[in-house]
């Protein structure tokens, strides 16, 4: 076979797979049927090993052959669109949080709840050390705030006067103090178990002494309100954490290392979904909480956030799963 017949022989097949390639957009396959997906592997591959042949034939003497460049440009066009990331859009960020985010959770819901119910039980602790003995509350809170409380007043009144800063520098630690907690999953889980742990024994030993020198209301209608998303956020974070720990201990049939890539890649969403939660707790760390409105309506303010936020997180995007739960596989 000379190469005009060749030529001629594989014509049909590169105009096929142009159309095709016409309907394709970056990364994604939704505008193509069953047969054009089938068609497109097929003569994607075929048009390779033709552009090969191609190449190695007499056509390959003249550079700027049309029929070597228009086959050349065929494939490396189809290769761009199927290997190439679609473009972020405020339609696709708005999906993530509407569905993606919350799907995310509930996939993880198990190591959420292991991660809640390790802070609450440490918190717990403290609290009741802290009743029982308030020598105990001075190895974990800061003398400045012992020495405040102790003259009746809380130390938080501050932040307000000066919110708009406060905001800022609030969301940067909550955001790395979260981020820590995720990252320290790595170490199998046992990082993450001690970081919520810790955390959980600090708000229980400072609640204790609020209790102390009555000041339990002040404290409580201050903490809840940030608290009822930035908790939620560690609460996340911490069952992220526990699920790159988990893969690490049992990793199953697979290498530890491939794993841990699909694990971080997955609960990477639930941190990306946490972001927006601590830059709003931030934002009621700085304005409302230590603000002189009434206590009650704080309480029943950071009531119905939580309720609000945890109904989204069970029922946002419901029914429409793809995923399974982050665990394991044997």
């Amino acid at each position: 076979m000379n190469i005009n017949e060749f030529i001629g022989e594989r014509k049909d097949e590169w105009e096929r797979l142009e159309s095709i390639t016409k309907k394709l957009r970056p990364g994604s396959f939704q505008n193509l049927s069953r047969q054009d997906l089938w068609d497109l592997g097929r003569l994607y591959f075929a048009a390779v090993s033709d552009l090969s042949v191609l190449k190695s034939s007499e056509l390959a003497v003249d550079t700027d052959n049309e029929i070597i460049n228009y086959l050349n440009n065929q494939v490396a066009s189809i290769h761009g669109l199927i290997y190439r990331k679609p473009r972020l859009t405020w339609v696709a960020v708005i999906d993530f949080f509407v569905r993606g985010f919350p799907r995310a959770f509930r996939g993880a819901a198990l190591y959420v709840a292991i991660a809640a119910a390790v802070l609450i039980m440490a918190g717990l602790t403290g609290l009741l050390l802290g009743l029982k003995e308030p020598a105990f509350i001075e190895l974990l809170v800061p003398e400045n705030i012992i020495a405040t409380v102790e003259k009746g007043k809380v130390w938080f009144n501050d932040v307000y006067t000066v919110a708009p800063m406060a905001s800022s520098s609030l969301m940067t630690h909550n955001i790395s103090v979260t981020f820590l907690i995720f990252a320290s999953g790595i170490t199998f889980g046992v990082g993450t178990l001690y970081l919520l742990a810790l955390n959980g024994l600090l708000i229980g030993t400072v609640a204790a002494l609020c209790i102390n020198h009555n000041l339990a209301l002040e404290f409580w209608s201050f903490l809840l309100p940030h608290g009822s998303l930035e908790l939620m956020a560690v609460f996340i974070a911490g069952g992220a954490g526990l699920v790159i720990g988990h893969a690490l201990i049992d990793p199953g049939p697979y290498r530890r290392s491939e794993v841990l890539a699909l694990r971080t890649k997955q609960t990477a969403k639930l941190i990306a979904g946490c972001i927006p939660l601590l830059a709003m707790a931030g934002l009621i760390e700085a304005f409302f909480s230590p603000s002189p409105l009434p206590a009650t309506l704080k309480i029943i303010f950071s009531i119905a956030l939580f309720l609000a936020l945890l109904g989204f997180l069970l029922f946002s995007g419901a029914g429409m799963e793809k995923e399974g739960p982050l665990r394991t596989r044997k």
